[in-house]
């Protein structure tokens, strides 16, 4: 079993780098018309530098992040930390804990050099990074800590499930997962709660905007209750909107980046789009689509806790439920990929249903006018490889809006 774990992570790196080294080509595709325009000659250069830069430093992490795990496994690592975590503790629910945590650190040990490195030479060079070292620092220690309670907290009680009903294997994976449901729906009730643990948010300033934006919610059936502007410049340069709440009852939050970029009116047409996101209830569809996933998740975690071989064959004693968490994440990778054909098509209907509504309901070239900033804002691809488009892409691409914008509006 074990060369069945080594073989899954060699694949599935070697198809990811396939892809990406697909969707690198292609950048020198001839433009689509309705987005020749977009940057100018030099801005366009800068975005294909910038690609290149993105594509090798993707290629250097999973390589480097694949060997780093394949010799973890090979050297027999798990079956040493499984021996020290034992000794630190004899309740088993905490060596579970403190295991999975252990192999948490050695992930967040391998991203934050290239998170840095992205951040601070390729991000800054191209001028989007306003993060300090030391708030970079800072957001991965809030990270840390927060996974830490409220991971640990999650573990805590999985932990707990598998030790009472660690023999009656249905019943603990169909406790499991009502668990993990539960959890999912807390995790989204609570978003702004996640949103003000990392970021300052103030209220819009009273003015035109903000007068827009609720007649705006008024006249589409929602109330809302707050309007905040985050002060994303102090990590980005990159724009974006989102709503927070649940119902019709609603709480805007700007990044102070897309006031500074965006027009009211193109504003308005960005908040069209996110509430027709809310009318479509399309963040419960996305629920729904990963308690699907979920369920997936828990059948091969099933697999994987009633094969001994998958832990002996790393050195550990016998079965072991916190490196079959670890042994789970390597192993939906495939999972992940082909299901995402699936799931991305879907996210990509629901955006064409949400600018179509936002083109219903404010004015369609704003509604372009502020997907074409977005667009350069942000350094989107213009002509992403059509493989990578299907596996990754949870949004069509700017020109593919555009078309669909321009053909209704005939």
């Amino acid at each position: 079993m074990s060369y069945l774990v080594i073989g899954v992570i060699v694949i599935t790196v070697a198809f990811r780098v396939f892809v990406e080294t697909l969707n690198y080509r292609h950048r020198n595709t001839s433009l689509p018309d309705n987005v020749k325009e977009l940057y100018d000659e030099q801005k366009y250069a800068s975005w294909m530098q910038y690609t290149m830069e993105n594509f090798r430093l993707g290629i250097i992490k999973n390589g480097i992040f694949a060997v780093i795990w394949v010799s973890l496994f090979l050297s027999g690592f798990f079956g040493v930390l499984e021996q020290s975590v034992y000794n630190l503790t004899p309740f088993l629910t905490f060596q579970i804990v403190i295991f999975v945590w252990c192999c948490y650190v050695i992930t967040l040990v391998i991203n934050t050099p290239f998170a840095y490195y992205r951040t601070f030479v390729i991000e800054e060079k191209y001028g989007f990074n306003k993060t300090s070292k030391g708030l970079f620092f800072f957001d991965i220690l809030k990270s840390l800590v927060l996974i830490s309670l409220l991971g640990g907290a999650i573990v805590l009680g999985l932990a707990s499930l598998f030790i009472t009903f660690g023999d009656r294997l249905v019943v603990l994976l169909a406790i499991s997962y009502g668990a993990i449901i539960v959890g999912t729906l807390l995790v989204f009730m609570l978003n702004g709660v996640f949103i003000r643990a990392f970021n300052k948010l103030k209220p819009i300033e009273d003015g035109s905007l903000k007068l827009k934006i609720n007649e705006l919610a008024k006249r589409l059936g929602f109330s809302i209750k707050r309007i905040y502007v985050m002060d994303a410049s102090k990590r980005s340069t990159k724009l974006n909107a989102f709503f927070t709440g649940l119902g019709k009852t609603r709480e805007v939050v700007l990044y102070d980046t897309l006031i500074a970029k965006l027009t009211e009116e193109e504003i308005l047409a960005v908040l069209a789009h996110e509430l027709g996101h809310a009318t479509h209830k399309d963040s419960w569809k996305l629920l729904l689509r990963q308690d699907f996933l979920f369920a997936v998740y828990v059948l091969l975690f099933g697999v994987i806790l009633g094969v001994e071989a998958f832990f002996t064959g790393f050195g550990l004693s016998g079965i072991h439920y916190g490196f079959a968490m670890v042994l789970l994440l390597f192993l939906i990778e495939p999972v992940d990929i082909f299901l995402g054909i699936l799931m991305n098509h879907l996210s990509r209907v629901a955006e064409y249903q949400a600018d179509a509504f936002a083109k219903k309901h404010t004015a369609s070239v704003s509604m372009q006018s502020a997907l074409r900033k977005l667009t350069v804002e942000n350094f989107s691809n213009l002509t992403p490889h059509p493989l990578y488009q299907l596996l990754y892409y949870s949004h069509p691409t700017i020109s593919h809006r555009l078309a669909a914008l321009e053909k209704e509006q005939l």
